[in-house]
């Protein structure tokens, strides 16, 4: 798993906030997705604004497209 934050996010703060936002994410939800897969994760501009459940959302989203496709 990776994680991966530009400068463009926001200042150090909010890049820090994101990234550990998204890793409690998958940490949490992991078992959602198939095994074997590698993930990325990149934080885009509105992360920050849109927050922890939106990020939750759009991952559980992915992960649920993953798994349909195995």
């Amino acid at each position: 798993m990776g994680v991966t934050a530009s400068s463009r996010i926001g200042n150090a703060v909010a890049r820090n906030q994101v990234k550990r936002w998204l890793r409690e994410i998958y940490r949490t939800h992991r078992s959602e997705l198939p095994e074997g897969v590698d993930v990325v994760l990149i934080a885009r501009r509105g992360s920050p604004a849109a927050g922890h459940r939106r990020l939750e959302g759009a991952f559980l989203a992915c992960a649920r497209r993953l798994a349909g496709e195995r």
